[in-house]
């Protein structure tokens, strides 16, 4: 099929301008300043070759014209692409952001949700939809009426562009008129014309630009169409060459031609209407047996599968209906025997019930005194198990007492030397055997201190205040002597310290503000006279230095001493309140 369409003849002087633009077909494409022979010489009879594409000859380079559609196209994607860019970089940076908002450009609202929040999934469910819909779109072809209008208007424009050319022709070859002669200068007389010099006027004429096919359809143009455009090239170049004569025969052969053109446009429709109309008919039966066909498919898997899910169902609801059949047989028959055994105890209960009025009755009545009875005898009870706990208490005291009395004269007595030593540490084993039954706390922790005091001593081992202050009495002459030597002695300060120490004279008495070596004597003697041990073992730790040194050993076992009757102090204090 062949659409064609004529937009318009535009004129401009001298020059003609034909566009004759077919939407797949003929354009033009001969440059305007192409020059033809000068009106006076008639143009060759020989046909003229339309070339496929390029200028006539094909000899030179066509040149390329400018696309004012393909700059728009361009200018408006890369427009797209930097906006786009531009909101894309807004998503990621604040101050590109804070600009947007401040020049609102349109739609960014919208482009910026589908920047931020678009998807793959979103894109393709638009796609599909875009697909629906031109696929549902409803395409009709032009009808005959249409085309047969479109011809005429065709033909009625082609005979315009003749007469309006002939027009334009009679106006164009009149001759220039003539150039005034300035009124200062005078004529020129005959002698002065003959000795100026032959001028050779060039005259340049713009031509009408020829039609052409474009070079993908040239071979595929019917035969009546290219003898067309053959003739309007020919009127064109007659209308160049300026000859009147061959006018009227080209008009004739392009009426002729026109006619065949609109004769077998008017054929070809005729026939694509009857071709279209047995297609379509041809193509209706297809799709009505084919939809027929598949309305039956659908029907027949339909009926399959409801079938199908009817049985399952029923299978279903039958297994289910026997597991609720079977749940409310096990229901109802716990429930009965929840209820015979709830009866039972009920029943039971009323039994008890008559069983203790009839008892409590016969007790009223022969049995007034049991009440009085019993309350006496469980007083008697709580009596006897009260003294009974006492007694208990008091002989536990009495072993505790007994187990510590022993250790307290094993530690504390004055033991002579023919004496053979003895352990102490079964008599603490045994006081502790004997307090564990109490389960006094105060006495657990206690035997816990005192047990590793005494694991390894005897009764030779600990020291009684006697022999302490012996001891002390040992140590004097040592701490006289340590107490006047001086800072890093020799043997010189040793040997002058011990001579010197004769010389002291020892303090009696208690001297409380008095910090030398004998008031510190003095004190530690008294105390232990007046059997005041921590007074004196607190004295003795207060030294310094050598004498510190040398009386360690006297602080420690006094230190024991002390650790030992303080711990058996608590303990007898506390089995006595038991």
């Amino acid at each position: 099929m062949i659409r064609t369409s004529v937009r318009r003849v535009v004129v401009n002087s001298n020059k003609f301008d034909v566009r004759s633009i077919s939407n797949s077909s003929i354009r033009f494409n001969v440059p305007n300043n192409q020059r033809t022979p000068p009106p006076a010489v008639r143009p060759p009879t020989s046909p003229i070759i339309v070339t496929e594409g390029g200028p006539k000859g094909g000899s030179q380079k066509q040149k390329k014209k400018f696309s004012f559609a393909g700059f728009l196209f361009k200018t408006a994607f890369w427009a797209s692409v930097v906006y786009g860019g531009t909101l894309f970089v807004a998503t990621k940076n604040d101050k590109v952001m804070d600009f947007i908002m401040d020049k609102q450009p349109p739609y960014y609202e919208e482009l910026l949700n589908v920047i931020e929040h678009g998807s793959i999934e979103d894109l393709k469910r638009q796609l599909r939809d875009t697909q629906h819909k031109i696929s549902n779109f409803d395409f009709k072809l032009p009808s005959k009426a249409k085309i047969d209008e479109f011809t005429h208007e065709l033909e009625s424009r082609g005979e315009n562009l003749i007469e309006e050319t002939k027009r334009k022709l009679g106006t164009s070859t009149g001759a220039k008129p003539r150039q005034a002669i300035p009124e200062g200068n005078s004529a020129p007389t005959p002698a002065e014309q003959l000795q100026k010099p032959v001028e050779t006027i060039h005259k340049t004429v713009d031509h009408l630009p020829l039609i052409q096919l474009d070079k993908g359809i040239a071979s595929s143009v019917d035969s009546s169409i290219k003898s067309t455009i053959k003739s309007f090239n020919d009127l064109i170049l007659s209308i160049d060459a300026g000859s009147q004569s061959g006018n009227e025969s080209l008009m004739r052969e392009i009426t002729e031609n026109v006619s065949k053109l609109s004769s077998k446009l008017n054929k070809l429709t005729s026939s694509f209407d009857e071709e279209l109309s047995s297609k379509l008919k041809i193509s209706q039966s297809e799709l009505l047996s084919s939809y027929t066909k598949k309305e039956l498919e659908l029907t027949e898997n339909l009926l399959h599968q409801f079938h199908h899910e009817k049985a399952q169902m029923e299978k279903k609801l039958g297994s289910r209906l026997d597991q609720e059949i079977e749940a409310t047989k096990q229901t109802i028959s716990q429930a009965a025997v929840n209820a015979v055994s709830m009866m039972r105890v009920e029943q039971t209960k009323n039994f008890e019930k008559l069983i203790k009025g009839k008892i409590d009755q016969e007790r009223d009545g022969r049995l007034a005194n049991l009440d009085k009875l019993n309350s006496r005898i469980t007083e008697l009870e709580n009596f006897s198990t009260s003294l009974e706990s006492q007694l208990v208490a008091n002989h536990q005291k009495s072993l505790i007492q007994q187990s510590l009395t022993k250790l307290k004269s094993l530690l504390l007595g004055a033991s002579s030397e023919q004496e053979k030593p003895r352990l102490i540490s079964p008599y603490v084993d045994n006081l502790a055997k004997v307090s564990h039954e109490s389960k006094d706390e105060l006495i657990a922790l206690a035997l816990q201190d005192l047990q590793p005091l005494l694991s390894r001593e005897s009764t030779q081992s600990i020291l009684s205040t006697p022999q302490l202050l012996t001891r002390w009495e040992q140590l004097v002459p040592e701490l006289r002597s340590a107490s006047l030597l001086p800072p890093n002695a020799g043997l010189l300060g040793h040997l002058s310290s011990m001579l010197f120490s004769k010389l002291l004279f020892p303090v009696k008495g208690a001297k409380p503000d008095g910090k030398d070596i004998e008031s510190v004597i003095g004190r530690v003697e008294s105390s232990l006279a007046r059997g005041e041990l921590d007074v004196a073992v607190e004295e003795a730790a207060n030294l310094k230095g050598w004498s510190r040194k040398l009386a360690d050993d006297w602080v420690k076992e006094g230190r024991k001493k002390l650790e030992i009757e303080f711990l058996m102090k608590i303990i007898d204090a506390e089995s006595k309140i038991l």
